[in-house]
């Protein structure tokens, strides 16, 4: 019988370390010389198994005569045909308004899928660029590009069988929650799980105030747009200070704005440590980051964002950091090669250094006024978040 947790958004934001124990699929070469064949893209030189990124879709870099290639066959489960075809139909546009994509390539038949022996392949342009640096400019450079995405796909035309499930879920997420003690109990020895009731009862209670903050706020009347759905860092290529590649369209939803904010300014302002030692990973968020992240969005939107918007970012952020860590612990046990106690016993100390801090978030990310005007008023608020 399916759990709470298998109606959820279950996109891992902090992706590489739950596909750590993922095991990497591999695509042979009888299947591989037939999927590029369908394509025009000259001889082909070279072909090497492409490690990063998700291991659940395998990917082969691919190096022809006409340039370097990313193929990709799609997961098993996030292949649904009208899904695949709403998010190719979305970079297409995106394309069009020169927004930075990879770029499908299409195949002979002019589609920009291939369908071989039941699984969905694409092939993408290969995109060599830098990794978000943690500084201001560059998290500034998020925020425009999301302000355009969201701007360029505001009256794109619905798709009935696109996904609507977003990290505000209420009753859901706490039945998962209810259930993780029995799990992580069933998966280390009693020391390990020492504490860890009294740290599930800390989440249970963040996530429901963190939900009502956000439904008292009028949540439901927020107009629902297409939400990239997993905005972070590693989706991000930069060059030059510029983003040159949005990656990773798979997670595409119906969702309000704010939900794709919210859950970017939680992961580009994370601060994070070795997968191996959770346990002393900073307890804080960067308050640079998240004030450079959603004022440059506000500046660069068609549509700036609500007072209603603006005051549930830090709540939209509990409920995200909850939610994303919750779910592949209750499906293993494990948050990829990390305890679960360990994780949860981490994302506790981040709460309790964000929660209380909650207004002072709302304080850094108020429109930008001018240098002089802001500067005392904003600069008190950021220190008080470093």
């Amino acid at each position: 019988m399916p759990s709470d947790s298998d109606n959820i958004d279950r996109t891992h934001r902090l992706g590489p370390l739950v596909d750590d124990t993922t095991n990497a699929e591999e695509i042979d070469g009888r299947d591989i010389a037939i999927v590029l064949s369908r394509y025009d893209i000259g001889s082909i030189e070279r072909i090497a198994d492409y490690r990063k990124g998700s291991r659940r879709s395998a990917k082969m870099l691919v190096k022809s005569s006409k340039g370097s290639y990313l193929l990709k066959r799609r997961a098993a489960g996030r292949d649904d045909q009208n899904q695949v075809e709403f998010a190719h139909a979305v970079q297409q546009v995106l394309s069009l308004h020169r927004f930075p994509v990879a770029g499908l390539v299409e195949g002979l038949d002019g589609e920009t899928l291939v369908d071989h022996e039941g699984r969905t392949y694409e092939l993408f342009r290969f995109i060599n660029g830098h990794r978000f640096d943690n500084s201001k400019p560059a998290a500034a450079e998020s925020g425009r590009v999301l302000a355009h995405f969201h701007d360029i796909l505001r009256d794109f035309p619905e798709e009935p069988s696109v996904k609507r499930l977003s990290f505000h879920q209420g009753a859901k997420v706490l039945g998962v929650l209810g259930e993780i003690t029995d799990v992580i109990a069933d998966s280390e020895d009693p020391q390990s799980c020492e504490g860890i009731t009294d740290t599930i009862g800390y989440l249970q209670e963040q996530y429901k105030t963190a939900h009502q903050t956000v439904e008292t706020a009028g949540f439901s009347t927020l107009p629902s747009g297409i939400v990239h759905g997993d905005w972070h860092p590693g989706n991000t290529l930069y060059k030059d200070g510029e983003i040159i590649a949005v990656i990773d369209f798979d997670s595409l939803r119906l969702s309000p704005r704010i939900t794709d904010i919210a859950n970017g300014v939680l992961q580009f302002s994370m601060r994070m440590g070795e997968p191996e030692d959770v346990e002393h990973w900073p307890d804080g968020f960067r308050g640079h980051t998240i004030q450079s992240m959603v004022q440059a969005y506000d500046q660069f939107t068609t549509l700036p964002l609500m007072d209603t918007e603006r005051s549930i970012i830090p709540a939209l952020m509990v409920e995200a950091f909850i939610i994303e860590s919750v779910v592949p612990i209750h499906k293993t046990g494990t948050f990829g090669r990390i305890r679960g106690s360990s994780f949860l016993r981490m994302v506790e100390r981040k709460l309790k250094w964000l929660v209380p801090r909650s207004q002072r978030v709302i304080e850094v990310i108020q429109p930008y006024l001018g240098e002089k005007e802001t500067l005392p008023r904003v600069g008190k608020a950021i220190m008080s978040l470093l």
